[in-house]
This record gives structure tokens, C-alpha cells and sequence, in this order.
């Protein structure tokens, strides 16, 4: 098993698809602005348990940080974890999806 890196236009596509957004930033940085409808799960806390919990129907998961630094270790992790759903990761992370002028959900 292995996860797929997509660009910005990529994963707005998967996401328009239903896939569940994952976001393993820290809940400072997720209440700063996050992409509406993920689930935050920090890195620290991330695991193919945790997956199956919040994706029971195991739906496409795309994985996304700050940068795509996080994103690439957590998807690692889950396969390490022998997770068995499809796993894609946004490879310029939130910063790449917000200088795309994708939407946010922001407190600002």
C-alpha cells in the first residue's frame, strides 16, 4: 500500500469526490483556518485505529498540513499501520491550497 501526492488542483477534485479531509496540524493552527469539513488529527495522535473511527465507511482520505511536510509522515504512518484505505496527501499543504485562493474556514 502507498499514498499519492496531489497538487492543489488534484485535491479540490478529490475533495468535490467526497473524500474525507484529514488535517494533522495542531488545534491552534486548525482554528487559524482549516478547509471546511476536515477533521483534525494531530500528527501526534494520528493512527489507522483513529482512521477507522472517523471513516467507518472507508471513504478516500486526503491528508493535508501547513506545508506538506506532516502530512507525508502521517501517511506513512497509517500504511506502517497497515491501513488499508485509499490515502492521498495535498502536497503544498494548506499554504498551497490558500495562495491557490481556495475557501477557508477562518476566525478572521
Amino acid at each position: 500500500m502507498s499514498f499519492k501526492s496531489l497538487n492543489i488542483q488534484e485535491s479540490f477534485q478529490i475533495i468535490q469526490e467526497r473524500a474525507l479531509i484529514i488535517d494533522v496540524r495542531e488545534a491552534d493552527e486548525f482554528k487559524q483556518a482549516h478547509i471546511e469539513n476536515s477533521i483534525l488529527i494531530p500528527l501526534s495522535q494520528i493512527s489507522a485505529q483513529k482512521l477507522i473511527e472517523v471513516n467507518p465507511e472507508n471513504k478516500k482520505i486526503i491528508i493535508h498540513c501547513r506545508s506538506g511536510k506532516r502530512s507525508k509522515v502521517a501517511a506513512k504512518i497509517l500504511i506502517d499501520q497497515n491501513y488499508t484505505g485509499e490515502i492521498f496527501e495535498i502536497d503544498e499543504g494548506i499554504m498551497g491550497w490558500i495562495a491557490s485562493r481556495l475557501p477557508v474556514v477562518s476566525k478572521f
